[in-house]
């Protein structure tokens, strides 16, 4: 397993990757960090993308922040589209909602992530921890209520990607159980670091404290799910290409967030500021997967990309196919308890073997 390795220093999206003029993507959580910094490449490769976030204020900020940074040389198009992933409901809506205003879909980027709970885990409406809630149960739903109208992009001879965002920290994942609501709300043991615990940053690097500490369990859930929905592809011979990244040690706008609500949090910048590398290098990987050619010998529907740019095995965990059964297994049952309903769910089969 490669780590957290460095991103590469001379890849430059606009000049190495294919121009993306006619393109539509969505890039969610995309007002801060390695998601703006995703969707910037994408705009000055020329593609109309939309800021999938929830919060308007937020992306009026994000977008005068585009026009300050620029957008060529491709100046692709930005809109914003509301998009809550907290809970089912919210983002099956959106996910509709967009079906509603566009005939195609190129490209889905599955950023979003709260990376903080500020050391107070909080339940949503269901029951479901935000961390689970956010990063895995609302794009699980947010990208099945898209299939459809990614599956017709495609038909209609479109190359069309669906792009995950994982953590290499997924390998360092010990609480493995994915079958209930209490396993999705386990509850890891204190850290220096509290409110990283779900989500580890550069953090984990310097502070590796206990065995439970900084275990991204919903990035697991991240790619056990990527890994059942590339089967669930495969079976229905689908040509969607669907693959998941890692950035790399990112010093990124959430990061530095994370970081200002520690004591001597200038001296925790400075010093991760030292060796983790600037967010829009964080975004190389999920624009190559995004973007590169199909013939790349690094791109294939499954691949796990990794700094810089390269495939690479995942975790034997987040292979285990039982486990990618298990958690779609109790997805699907939390949404009919919860009644949303999502299309496609009630006739998956997929080879378990």
């Amino acid at each position: 397993m490669g780590g957290y390795a460095a991103p590469s220093s001379t890849f430059d999206p606009v000049k190495d990757l294919p121009d993306m003029r006619g393109k539509i993507a969505i890039v969610t959580g995309s007002s801060s960090g390695i998601g703006f910094a995703s969707l910037q490449h994408l705009l000055r490769m020329g593609a109309k993308v939309y800021m999938a976030v929830p919060d308007e204020d937020l992306t009026k900020a994000a977008l005068e922040r585009v026009e300050e940074a620029g957008r060529e040389p491709g100046l692709g198009e930005v809109i914003w589209h509301e998009l809550d992933l907290k809970d089912p409901r919210t983002a099956k809506a959106s996910a509709e909602k967009f079906m509603e205003r566009e005939s195609k879909l190129d490209l889905l980027i599955n950023n979003a992530a709260l990376i903080s709970d500020g050391g107070n885990p909080q339940l949503n409406q269901d029951g479901v921890q935000d961390s689970m809630a956010i990063n895995y149960l609302g794009p699980f739903v947010f990208t099945q209520t898209l299939l459809p109208l990614l599956e017709k992009t495609s038909a209609d001879g479109n190359d069309v990607r669906i792009v995950n965002v994982g953590s290499a920290g997924h390998e360092d994942v010990t609480h493995l159980s994915f079958n209930s609501k209490e396993a999705w709300n386990h509850k890891f043991r204190f850290t220096l670091l509290p409110p990283l615990s779900r989500y580890s940053m550069a953090a984990s690097l310097v502070l590796p404290y206990g065995p439970d500490n900084f275990k991204e369990y919903s990035k697991m859930a991240v790619h056990l799910w990527t890994n059942h929905l590339a089967r669930r592809l495969t079976s229905s011979g689908s040509k969607i290409l669907l693959l998941v990244v890692q950035p790399g040690a990112i010093l990124s706008d959430g990061a530095v967030r994370n970081l200002q609500t520690l004591p001597f949090s200038s001296l925790w910048i400075w010093l991760l500021g030292k060796f983790m590398h600037p967010q829009e290098r964080g975004a190389f990987t999920s624009v190559f997967a995004a973007c590169a050619p199909r013939d790349d010998p690094n791109i294939d529907h499954g691949a796990y990309i990794v700094p810089p740019n390269v495939a690479e095995e995942q975790s034997k965990a987040a292979l285990d196919k039982s486990k990618q059964d298990e958690l779609f297994g109790f997805t699907t049952k939390l949404l009919g308890e919860v009644d949303v309903r999502v299309q496609g769910l009630d006739v998956v089969r997929v080879d378990s073997k």
